[in-house]
């Protein structure tokens, strides 16, 4: 095969998408918290088996929600690992609250249990464990030092849709869930978010605050006359146009997911060989994990590597790609927060070494095959 242009990622929409788009506009009801938006919550709560759902604006907005529905006030410490978006940590900011960085698992990208331990202290009020690539972290361990600390547990559940730890879904394990439906996920309506919660005191708090701090929610239901303002909040409430997006989104979940998953194992099984030879290091997922396909990783086994790697199946019309750029190392992270290179190693390693393929369920074999060939003939 000669070269090609496979793109890094390509969001699976199509008529039916279109159609729900053009089937909103008609109604004129285009604002958010509509009888679309509602239909979306309803078809969340089903999946997930939860009692709240609220769609958001983005998993950033769902972030910050959640931290305000656990009453995050200034000084309070969020737990977080470094090697992560930079909307994990922004959300405690927003907050003046501190991001306290944990250590992640080489073998699981995830953050590390016993570095968990590490960092509680008397003013940790959250732990927000990020499930790495949609596979989950140890949420057991989690969830038991939470709860024997009294500290409340927000999942990242950004890369996780569809995915499962000990047969529960990620995202529903925790106090909160928090979900991204951007255009890099596996369910997208283009940028989108939602919160979720079993919890009642956390869902009637962020009610509120997704509305700007009023009670506007209650009155949509008919439960007042008017609405007033009652809290602190902002402006998250997802628009009825990308609801019905993300409608039809999550109509083709199951085959999304099991498309990308295929590719997944195909990767897997295909680039083994090098890493026998020791040239690449791939991904190992727990046995109590359930993965979604959302990303699939290799890593080199140094920066330069990884580098000419990218560099060559540029060339070859393959976008590759790294990715997270540790907080701790970010201007951010150094200036503000206090941390210096070399504070997390793992972190710091995982970074300068991770590639990133394509994984989209419209990779076709010849595309495939002809990603795993080039990466062999690179790498010999």
């Amino acid at each position: 095969m000669k070269n090609k242009s496979i793109k890094f990622n390509v969001p699976y929409l199509g008529r039916e998408e279109a159609r729900a788009v053009s089937s909103a506009i008609k109604l004129i009801k285009i604002v958010g918290n509509g009888a679309l938006g509602q239909q979306c919550e309803s078809m969340l709560k089903n999946i997930f088996h939860a009692k709240y759902v609220l769609l958001t604006t983005s998993c950033t907005h769902a972030l910050e929600l959640a931290l305000m529905a656990v009453n995050i006030r200034p000084n309070d410490e969020v737990i977080c690992p470094s090697f992560t978006f930079v909307s994990t940590a922004n959300a405690a900011v927003r907050h003046k609250a501190v991001p306290v960085f944990a250590e992640i698992d080489e073998n699981t990208l995830n953050i590390d249990m016993e570095d968990i331990k590490k960092r509680i202290t008397k003013r940790t009020r959250a732990i927000v464990p990020v499930h790495y690539a949609g596979a989950a972290c140890d949420m057991g361990g989690i969830m038991k030092i939470a709860k024997r600390k009294g500290i409340a547990v927000i999942e990242d559940a950004a890369h996780a849709i569809g995915a499962k730890y000990k047969n529960r879904f990620l995202g529903a394990i925790g106090d909160i869930g928090c979900f991204s439906f951007h255009a890099t996920k596996n369910l997208t309506c283009g940028e989108g978010g939602a919160f979720l919660t079993s919890n009642n005191k956390y869902y009637k708090m962020a009610e509120i605050a997704r509305e700007k701090g009023t009670n506007r929610s209650a009155y949509l239901r008919g439960k007042v006359d008017k609405y007033n303002w009652i809290n602190e909040g902002s402006s998250y409430v997802l628009s009825d146009v990308l609801a019905a997006v993300l409608i039809e989104q999550l109509k083709k979940r199951d085959r999304i997911i099991k498309r990308r998953k295929r590719i997944f194992n195909y990767y897997l099984n295909a680039l083994k060989n090098l890493q026998d030879k020791g040239r690449v290091s791939l991904p190992r997922i727990n046995r109590e994990c359930e993965i979604n396909g959302h990303i699939f990783y290799l890593r080199l086994n140094t920066e330069k590597e990884r580098n000419h790697c990218i560099n060559e199946l540029k060339k070859k019309g393959i976008e590759a790609t790294f990715h997270f750029v540790p907080l701790h190392t970010s201007p951010y992270g150094r200036k503000v927060l206090g941390y210096k290179k070399g504070d997390f190693p793992v972190t710091e390693k995982v970074s300068e070494t991770i590639l990133r393929l394509p994984i989209y369920p419209q990779l076709s074999q010849n595309e495939l095959d002809f990603i795993i060939g080039s990466i062999g003939k690179i790498l010999s």
